[in-house]
């Protein structure tokens, strides 16, 4: 097993690659539990064909299965194993997103947090439809983003701004005002530092439930799909939509824009046939 401070070498690596700080938790997590499989055996290629085939066989899903190989494969590239590493598991492309809010369900939330008192809850889940921000960058929403109309967002080494739509920027503003949030971080946890992604998936999961929602359909990326099918449907720019969501990939957007299951079945009942 490798000392802690390997490890903590390994996370200096990692923040040399300008890696999100959650990117680099999920990095060292997995390479200790990777090592901690290994129990001091020599890392082999055999090794780690049998580690990617202990984690399917935990039963785990294979986007899950292949995020946590993405972490060993750069452990090892550090550790000077790069040929020990292992191919990505294969995943047929899904045509129907599953577990979106539709529009209706998004105002049934927005209504009840609106009811039972919650509005920060409501300003983030207007935050998260209006703009198709991640949950990640919910921090870049401060007072002073609010004054300029529009914040800038760097991910994964690429900067994109944020356009905060007028109609977002007046309720953001009245929130301010009654909360008396007149700098810096608009959406807050227990302290002045910004509300966690736990907090915030917690309590849509909760608002979902009281208001006769599926739970499933409250994760905050159900957010983000919404503002893409939405954005599509009324201006059917794939071009435009890809720059707001901060997409180098065309393919990216078009999974975002996918018609569920059910609307697809809705339409083909509609056909005169």
């Amino acid at each position: 097993m490798k000392s802690t401070k390997e490890l903590g070498s390994y996370t200096d690596y990692l923040m040399q690659k300008e890696l999100a700080e959650q990117t680099r938790s999920i990095y060292v997590k997995q390479a200790e539990i990777f090592l901690e499989y290994l129990e001091n055996r020599t890392i082999t290629k055999t090794e780690t064909i049998a580690y990617k085939q202990a984690l399917l066989n935990c039963g785990r899903k294979i986007t899950t299965v292949n995020l946590y190989l993405v972490a060993v494969n750069s452990y090892l590239r550090y550790a000077g194993h790069t040929d020990c590493t292992v191919k990505m598991l294969k995943l047929q492309g899904r045509q129907c997103p599953d577990n979106i809010l539709t529009s209706e369900e998004y105002r049934k939330m927005l209504a009840w947090a609106k009811e039972s008192g919650r509005g920060k809850y409501y300003c983030i889940m207007r935050t998260l439809a209006l703009t198709g921000i991640r949950i990640s960058e919910l921090a870049g929403c401060t007072m002073e983003a609010v004054k300029r109309g529009r914040f800038l967002i760097c991910n994964k080494g690429k900067n994109r701004e944020i356009y905060l739509p007028e109609k977002l920027l007046a309720e953001l503003r009245i929130f301010c005002e009654q909360n008396n949030i007149r700098e810096g971080i608009i959406f807050r946890g227990n302290k002045a530092s910004a509300i966690s992604r736990t907090a915030v998936y917690k309590m849509l999961v909760r608002i979902a439930d009281e208001a006769g929602i599926p739970k499933e359909k409250a994760h905050p990326h159900s957010f983000r799909h919404l503002f893409a099918i939405t954005y599509m449907q009324t201006y059917s720019n794939l071009f435009e939509l890809a720059d707001l969501l901060g997409h180098a990939s065309l393919e990216t957007t078009r999974i975002y824009t996918a018609t569920t299951a059910e609307e697809k079945r809705e339409k083909m009942n509609k056909l005169d046939l």
